[in-house]
């Protein structure tokens, strides 16, 4: 044998697709194995069908000729119980007898009919036939012992007692206790005017027929298991060799996958696995090279990313994310357990006006996103550029292939919402000046005009220019004073303060001015101490109480509750009027700058819109908290709660 035949001998054998090919021609002997122990079964069952249709088309006619034998029978009864019946004197009584003696002769002669059939009943395999009348009383049998051993005999069988009882054939596989073997017995009834008048009780041999296919099915079924046997060591032998060298690559593709490089598939195989392995070894070597000269210049690339303050963002030329730094993640919310890589810069950044990163670009260079959450402010301002590479195919010739895009984030929420405050303070403090400014305008004017000379309106006019001033200097107080707080230039007197007491005296005081509304305390006699600024805290509850006085009807009450929390060392301060209430809509806005819930009726009143936004100043600087409760038409509460501390009597 030459070295190229050899070569080819050992090729062609160790080759997947031969192993795989001579699995596949097992499975399929098995298959053919199993499709023949179907056939087998089926020609069992056909046989033996067979079988017994032959015998049953036998019987049928046996059945006919018996029953014609047993109708003589039941004829010659009845003509000698029609003739007992009607003849009465001794002659008729000759009459009977000599009838007696024909029926006597025509039963003999039908049972002799009956044992004549059955003697001459010969079907091959038909061991036993037997006639039976429907008293159970054997007429005729083939049995070699004879005739005379079982005639008139009465026959147990069970099935014979069913069909004479039901009227219906039936049939049976039994074990023969004489030969151990099995028989097939089938009883049918003869019938007269569908009444059963005798029955037919047939034995034959079946075992004959199940052992000629019995042998047909050790052959098959020999034939499987030794196919399943050598198919199993087969497929064991074969899986082995196949799965042992791609488990070795998979766990080389999974280092790999973990970014190690270094190691190599161990597999000497002859086979497409060993040529594939061979190449897979070039491959991750060459990877290992390109990979360290890539990981060094990622490093560089990274540090001069990461050390950059403003958020840097890296996609594809499909706005995917290839590379995003530290900063830009804390821009955008990033978790730990949050991944960026790979997902829409877009969606990232909360963009739908633009379906795409070139229609940005097409439309300006940069914009506002704002990626607020519900707890959090954040406006970024995104400058976009493209990641193009230079494509030199020759010194005449240059294009240009888009990479990708570069986003540049810059945080400007606070220059954004400084810039909106500062356009809508300077909005509403001009609208709040102009009202009454315009006011005391019109009012001068008129009196100008002569309305100073009318006694009667003259007066008005002048208390509604000193009540305009008084609010305008009112608010500019305030204004003032919110201002110093914003920038804390406010200075707090800071003392021991009896809230109770305090509380006492505003409401003594308002109950002067205003007796016609209701005034209802609960307030502690024994004292809470609260540490802060009296006149501050003064302004506070002036602020409310004055609110409350103005909104609610007269007549109504307004009520003044306070409680003491002594596990955690908080005083509640609750102050509550029956007036029209606030919208639901508007509960979190009253304590804003500028802020009514009824502009018009506010300003009839005399309201700066200021008190509510410096009540909430103040309390929140003496570390409490303000805020509100209301049902429109059923009045509003104000809650203000504040640290008091526990002093003992010895330091009053």
């Amino acid at each position: 044998m030459s070295f190229f035949e050899k070569r080819f001998k050992k090729r062609f054998f160790s080759s997947i697709r031969t192993k795989f090919v001579i699995v596949y021609v097992l499975v399929n002997i098995i298959s053919l194995q199993l499709i023949g122990l179907f056939f087998t079964t089926q020609l069992r069952n056909s046989n033996v069908n067979t079988f017994e249709q032959n015998i049953i088309e036998q019987e049928k006619i046996l059945n006919y000729h018996v029953r014609e034998e047993l109708e003589k029978t039941s004829s010659g009864d009845g003509s000698k119980d029609t003739e007992d019946s009607t003849s009465q004197d001794e002659s008729s009584k000759n009459s009977r007898d000599s009838k007696s003696n024909r029926d006597s002769k025509s039963n003999r002669d039908s049972k002799s009919g009956i044992a004549k059939l059955v003697s001459e009943f010969n079907i091959q395999k038909l061991l036993l036939v037997n006639v039976i009348d429907n008293d159970s009383k054997i007429l005729a049998t083939s049995s070699k012992n004879g005739n005379d051993e079982y005639l008139a005999k009465r026959s147990f069988d069970p099935l014979v007692s069913q069909v004479i009882k039901t009227g219906e054939s039936t049939k049976q596989i039994q074990n023969n206790a004489d030969s151990n073997k099995r028989v097939w017995i089938y009883v049918s009834p003869v019938k007269k005017d569908n009444e059963v008048i005798g029955v037919i009780s047939l034995m034959a041999d079946i075992e004959s027929v199940y052992q000629e296919v019995n042998g047909i099915s050790k052959i098959f079924i020999v034939g499987t298991i030794l196919s399943i046997l050598i198919t199993t060591v087969i497929g064991f032998v074969a899986s082995k060799t196949v799965t042992s060298s791609i488990e070795k690559m998979s766990s080389q593709v999974k280092k790999m996958a973990l970014g190690n490089y270094g190691t190599v598939v161990g597999i000497d195989a002859d086979d497409e696995i060993g040529d594939l392995a061979k190449v897979f070894n070039q491959i991750s070597k060459r990877i290992e090279e390109e990979q360290a000269v890539t990981e060094t210049e990622r490093r560089k690339l990274a540090t001069i990313i990461e050390s950059m303050m403003d958020g840097i963002i890296t996609t594809d030329n499909n706005g995917k994310i290839i590379l995003i730094n530290t900063s830009a993640e804390d821009m955008l919310g990033g978790r730990d357990d949050e991944i960026f890589i790979g997902k829409d810069v877009l969606k990232i950044l909360n963009i739908t006006e633009y379906e795409s990163i070139e229609e940005i670009l097409e439309a300006e260079d940069s914009l506002l996103v704002n990626t607020s959450k519900m707890d959090e402010e954040l406006l970024l301002r995104a400058e976009i550029s493209k990641i193009e590479k230079e494509d030199k195919e020759d010194l005449t010739q240059m294009s240009t292939e888009l990479e990708g895009y570069i986003i540049v984030l810059y945080d400007v929420t606070d220059q954004e919402r400084q810039e909106k405050e500062r356009r809508e303070f300077v909005s509403t403090v001009s609208h709040e000046l102009r009202t009454p400014l315009t006011t005391m305008n019109s009012y001068i004017e008129a009196l100008e005009e002569g309305v100073l000379e009318d006694k009667e309106l003259a007066p008005q006019f002048i208390d509604t220019i000193h009540k305009e001033t008084t609010r305008m200097i009112r608010m500019v107080n305030e204004l003032m004073q919110l201002g110093k707080m914003d920038i804390k230039e406010e200075h707090y007197e800071k003392e021991f303060i009896d809230i109770n007491k305090m509380l006492e005296q505003i409401i003594d005081r308002f109950a002067l001015t205003h007796p016609e509304k209701n005034f209802i305390k609960h307030i502690p006699k024994s004292p809470i101490f609260v540490e802060g600024d009296q006149d501050k805290l003064t302004q506070v509850f002036d602020n409310i109480v004055n609110n409350a006085i103005k909104y609610s009807p007269n007549g109504k009450n307004i009520t003044i509750r306070v409680r003491q929390n002594y596990h955690h060392n908080r005083v509640s301060i609750s102050i509550k009027d029956e007036g029209v209430g606030i919208p639901l809509v508007h509960i979190d806005k009253i304590f804003n700058r500028f802020y009514r819930v009824d502009k018009s009726r506010q300003r009839s009143m005399g309201g700066t819109g200021l008190g509510l936004a410096l009540a909430k100043t103040i309390v929140e600087a003496h570390k409490g908290r303000i805020w509100a409760q209301s049902r429109e038409g059923y009045g509003s509460i104000i809650f203000v709660t504040l640290p008091c501390e526990q002093i003992d009597d010895e330091w009053l």
